[in-house]
């Protein structure tokens, strides 16, 4: 049995991520789909909008045999280890293949990736440009490709993160199809729309709007219970408030200073849309404050251990129990199915700490005692 794999946020899960699917199965000819997914807290820094087990079953309903969660202390973090510790994932899991969307397929991510970037600009300190604009000039100045686009970001880093691993995978970019990463317009022309524009739909009560985008069968019942940043501005306010300057100057990554505007600016700001502009800066992106929002509300210190050294299941169907069975005594990674007090307390403290924050907003059980989802 061969397996390719897929890494995903599924925030929420639309008809362009079943095309993925679908032409990774047929590119690839593999007999199972792994899907690497983020949980309840997404890479640039928000809740999901949905949990992780209702965007798992979505996905094993259309297409994917096996859903492991990523580590939140790898999700929520900058493109580069978000993607190192997925592809490390799908890399002890034997997939034959990696496959992911590209603005731009025709690019060799293998050869970009092989190319030194130790004199580039990439590796210097410069926060006052986003990660996606170091990336761009590194690779520019070395080959002239333009590399600045969301996906084929991601894509670098996946292949640069490949590269490093013990069992490599052959790259499968998929061309993305119908509109573009930010998209905030639904265009009825064409069936495959941003998770953008339909979460915006979602979160403005337009859910009818979005049938044209979703996969047939879609229970958007889902939907009548949603997580954005809004719900959770109280409990983020409360901690900043309640907390130190010296607390939060202990929080994980908050550096030169922002801890000062933190505190200046939580008591001005009303929502949390206000309390990102207030705060934000040239020196840093917007993706970059909502993730250590995450990480002050979560209370991720600086010395801790964010290192996560598991695949968490979170769902499955026959084909992937089979493929399971037939690799588990090869897989060099503990296989986690069901969350005990020992390992809340200890292995997946941080995954199981984000689950009570979001459980708080959206009354669903989330990790102890949960098993995963088999079809």
């Amino acid at each position: 049995m061969k397996a390719v794999g897929i890494i995903a946020e599924y925030n929420p899960f639309h008809n362009g991520h079943k095309y993925q699917i679908q032409q990774a199965k047929q590119t690839t000819g593999a007999d199972i789909v792994i899907i690497v997914m983020s949980g309840n807290w997404v890479q640039r820094g928000q809740p999901a909008i949905i949990d992780k087990w209702q965007r798992a079953e979505i996905a094993l309903n259309n297409g994917a045999d096996i859903v492991i969660e990523l580590p939140v202390q790898a999700a929520v973090q900058a493109a580069d280890i978000f993607a190192k510790k997925a592809v490390e994932i799908l890399s002890k899991f034997h997939c034959e293949w990696l496959a992911f969307g590209s603005e731009h397929p025709e690019l060799d991510f293998e050869e970009l990736a092989k190319k030194d970037l130790s004199n580039s600009n990439f590796i210097n300190n410069d926060y006052k440009k986003s990660y996606a604009s170091l990336i761009r000039e590194a690779i520019g100045g070395i080959t002239g490709k333009d590399i600045s686009d969301p996906n084929d970001v991601l894509a670098l880093n996946y292949a640069i993160a490949n590269n490093k691993m013990e069992h490599h995978m052959k790259l499968v970019p998929i061309l993305r199809n119908g509109s573009n990463h930010h998209d905030k317009d639904l265009n009825h022309d064409i069936k495959i729309a941003s998770a953008s524009s339909i979460r915006d739909a979602i979160e403005t009560n337009r859910i009818d709007e979005t049938t044209d985008f979703l996969p047939t069968g879609y229970d958007k019942t889902v939907f009548n219970q949603i997580c954005s940043w809004n719900d959770f501005w109280p409990l983020l306010k409360y901690k900043v408030t309640t907390s130190s300057i010296d607390e939060l100057e202990n929080i994980y990554q908050m550096n030169e200073g922002l801890e000062y505007r933190f505190k200046k600016f939580i008591y001005q700001a009303n929502t949390f849309d206000e309390f990102i502009s207030l705060i934000k800066s040239k020196r840093y992106t917007y993706s970059r404050l909502r993730r250590l929002c995450v990480y002050t509300l979560l209370n991720w210190k600086k010395d801790d251990d964010l290192g996560s050294q598991y695949a968490r299941i979170l769902a499955f169907n026959k084909f992937g129990n089979g493929y399971l069975n037939h690799i588990k005594k090869d897989i060099k990674l503990p296989i986690i199915t069901k969350i005990d007090k020992h390992l809340s307390e200890n292995e997946l403290k941080f995954d199981v700490n984000a689950g009570k924050i979001y459980e708080s907003i959206n009354n669903r059980k989330q990790d102890v005692g949960k098993h995963p989802i088999i079809y």
